[in-house]
């Protein structure tokens, strides 16, 4: 989004914890909130989240009130945290809702009811109804805004791919192949992290139904690994974290990729990269996935170890099948979800901010 908005000819100044990378961009300025000592952010709800909040919303709140902007574009629970400010202020607020951060707490565990679930809903409503307009990411996202604040400015504008169109080189391929040590057979391949709403237990499990495949994990924290490498019966290879700057060649050296997803809403970021790379997918049927995908561009299965276990056999077995998926899936990335569909939706819907 901050890529697009600078390409577009916005100054953007991007406020984020402390942790990562810097960000340097042509017309961005990267600001970080103050460094505490709360070990590296995961994903999802947690109390280290909670606390990093307080300086984050202490400088957005002084930054806003001391600098003169146009617009505020703020993602997930930021929203909530700055729209009464905004509205004091009297700036435009863009809610950025990459996910329902109410329904988080719940599937989580962190907060399944309680003053932080209470405080998290009514944050929440007050931030949309308040919001000059709505983004969001996927079909059931932009249905469950329009039912809490009927007439809300919704912009849905999907994730485009993490991929260029150029195939990487083979010999880098063969070099990671090899790095990672995986074999000449096939390669099913799942990255992502490995909360448990992903589903990776049941995909290790079904590794050991499908004795002609290698299952490649990338991602996990390192416990987390260490679990499920003493639960894996089937050849299985984790990875752990990789630069981003190698996705191409995980990619290009999978056979099959899935998506084993247990339940949620949200269309997946990484299922728009998985389909632009024309390798055939397998994805549990659940509503993450069919808001975009059906039989005609991936196989769909139940979220079981056995489902699992039969998409993957299928998909290596039916070349024909996985094939024709894998193209369909391909060339709508390329009609509907790519780089320039997203620069157009993101300045469509800025447009309206200026009118």
């Amino acid at each position: 989004m901050v890529r697009t908005l600078a390409a577009l000819g916005h100054q953007v100044e991007l406020l984020t914890y402390a942790q990562g990378e810097p960000l340097e961009l042509p017309g961005v300025v990267h600001r970080r909130s103050l460094a505490l000592p709360v070990g590296r952010v995961r994903a999802g709800p947690s109390l280290a989240k909670l606390v990093l909040d307080l300086p984050f919303l202490a400088q957005a709140v002084l930054l806003l009130m001391t600098r003169r902007y146009d617009v505020v574009h703020a993602v997930e629970e930021a929203t909530h945290l700055i729209a009464p400010f905004a509205r004091l202020r009297g700036v435009p607020l863009l809610a950025d809702v990459d996910s329902s951060i109410p329904e988080q707490l719940r599937e989580s565990g962190f907060a399944r009811r309680g003053p932080l679930l209470w405080a998290a809903e009514g944050l929440e409503g007050y931030a949309l109804r308040r919001a000059a307009g709505v983004v969001t990411v996927c079909r059931s996202l932009s249905d469950a805004v329009r039912r809490r604040v009927p007439g809300a400015p919704v912009f849905q504008i999907e994730d485009p791919p993490l991929l260029d169109a150029a195939a990487p080189a083979p010999e880098l391929v063969a070099a990671l192949r090899s790095s990672l040590g995986l074999g000449p057979g096939a390669v099913v391949l799942y990255t992502g992290n490995f909360e448990p709403y992903q589903g990776v237990g049941l995909l290790v499990a079904a590794a050991a139904a499908v004795p002609e495949a290698q299952f490649l994990f990338v991602g996990g924290e390192p416990a987390e690994i260490a679990s499920f490498k003493r639960q894996a019966a089937g050849r299985c290879v984790f990875a752990g974290k990789r630069p981003p700057s190698e996705l191409p060649q995980l990619l290009a050296l999978a056979d099959v990729l899935v998506s084993p997803r247990l339940r949620g809403s949200n269309t997946p970021f990484k299922v728009y990269t998985y389909l632009a790379s024309g390798t055939p997918l397998v994805a549990t049927r659940i509503e993450s996935h069919t808001q975009l995908l059906d039989g005609t561009l991936a196989f769909l299965v139940e979220a079981t170890v056995e489902g699992l276990a039969g998409g993957v056999r299928e998909a290596l077995s039916d070349a024909a099948a996985a094939r024709q998926r894998a193209e369909r899936g391909r060339a709508l990335v390329a009609r509907e979800y790519s780089a320039d569909r997203f620069r157009e939706k993101v300045a469509a819907a800025y447009s309206t901010l200026g009118s």
